[in-house]
């Protein structure tokens, strides 16, 4: 095991870093090894890291400013669950664990075969968002005790997060207008989700009063006027949460205002961070279509990259109070959203790529989606709360898990498959 915790080793630094120092690395590296000139190289780095940063803040923000609203609505109507929702907390776990590295190296060597022999276009370039892979891997191998097993479900999770993507690829270029060459594989976080969603979007468009309906963020912004605006929708919702959790006048005013910025800000980060990515998809694409005599490989990308269209925010901000209320509501789950809500906008730009921008075929499938994640949470609450047992947590504190991680459909689908076969 001499080198493979060589390995281990080396990659646990690397990914100690912050993600948005990471991705300087990362991107520097890229844009060298496909010839990007310096300025261009340093620029772009600085643009993606700049991008990311200012997600993570208006992510930070809203989490920040639902905890209490949320809180409430638990306490004072009763709709209190067993399981502990810590969102992005699952990041810790998934590099802290030892099971997760080894696997993920192996399947980015794996990954430059799989793309040289055709069997997947993309190149998974976008390494930080293996998290989930790595996540995987400690469950798979605190409840086998294998570290072998680990890395074959990390492999197998990988492949099929690829696979996806491949799919998935067309319907986000063309809703998003993005050059060709991109991928977003993501942990299964956004491509799977957008596969899932192709069937779903096929059935609406086959039942009678429900295929002909198509909301588009303009139309919605020409019936309501002011109120069709993003930033309105949001300053409402905010201050509806904060008057239905009864935390106060000023409060809600204050909570209506901080998702009204938040929402106006994502797509301009965004945007922001596509710029960085271009130079790097635009050389990428060139070299690999002049190494491999073909036009069809492509880069992995974060999905930030593709929230900007016009209707995801409005659907987002329709699916925050319905992905809550099915929190609460839904037959089989036990866990309440809180941190785990921000997420809604990723998967709304998901399936919005399959609708066409459909906002009310978005909210429908979205719906179905979101059980999903509160089954899938719900399912996996027991690993999760094992392997962060092995790493400090107290579970007399309660279960823990979450919708983004532990409640992804694809990890859920390969942890299960790999624990009816070796019988964990």
């Amino acid at each position: 095991m001499g080198i493979i915790d060589v390995i281990t080793g080396g990659l646990s630094v690397f990914f100690g870093f912050d993600s948005t120092v990471t991705v300087i690395g990362l991107i520097l590296v890229v844009c060298l090894l496909v010839r990007v000139e310096l300025k261009k190289a340093i620029l772009s780095a600085l643009k993606v890291s700049i991008g990311l940063t200012g997600l993570f803040l208006v992510v930070d923000l809203i989490q920040a400013a639902m905890t209490q609203p949320i809180g409430n609505i638990v306490s004072l109507y009763g709709l209190n669950k067993g399981i502990i929702d810590i969102g992005w907390g699952c990041l810790g776990y998934a590099f802290g664990n030892p099971y997760g590295y080894f696997g993920v190296f192996l399947f980015l060597i794996l990954n430059v075969i799989l793309v040289s022999i055709r069997f997947t276009q993309t190149l998974y370039v976008d390494v930080f968002n293996t998290w989930r892979a790595m996540l995987l891997g400690g469950l798979v191998g605190i409840a086998s005790g294998s570290f072998w097993i680990a890395t074959i479900a990390i492999i197998v999770f990988l492949i099929i997060d690829v696979k996806a993507a491949d799919i998935a690829a067309p319907y986000i270029e063309k809703i998003n207008n993005f050059p060709p060459g991109g991928s977003w594989p993501h942990g299964t976080h956004f491509s799977f989700q957008a596969v899932l969603a192709i069937p779903i979007v096929r059935v609406l468009r086959k039942i009678p009063g429900i295929k002909d309906v198509n909301i588009q963020a303009s139309s919605i912004q020409e019936r309501f006027g002011i109120f069709g605006e993003t930033t309105v929708m949001g300053a409402i919702l905010g201050i509806a949460i904060g008057l239905f959790s009864k935390i106060g006048i000023m409060p809600s005013l204050l909570l209506g205002v901080k998702m009204a910025a938040a929402f106006l800000l994502l797509p301009k980060m965004a945007a922001i961070l596509v710029e960085g990515w271009f130079p790097v998809i635009k050389a990428a694409r060139k070299i690999l279509v002049g190494k491999l005599k073909r036009d069809d490989v492509r880069i992995a990308l974060d999905c930030s990259t593709v929230i900007g269209h016009s209707a995801v925010i409005p659907t987002t901000l329709i699916m925050y109070p319905i992905a809550l209320l099915l929190s609460f509501c839904l037959p089989g789950n036990e866990m309440i959203a809180s941190v785990s809500l921000i997420i809604v906008l990723w998967e709304s730009a998901a399936v919005n790529a399959i609708t066409e921008g459909n906002i009310f075929h978005n909210i429908i499938t979205l719906t179905v989606i979101m059980c999903l994640f509160c089954w899938g949470a719900t399912l996996m609450a027991g690993p999760m709360t094992q392997l962060a047992a092995t790493m400090g947590y107290d579970p007399a504190k309660g279960l823990i898990s979450a919708w983004d991680a532990t409640g992804t459909p694809g990890v859920v689908l390969v942890y299960k498959l790999f624990s009816t076969i070796f019988g964990f």
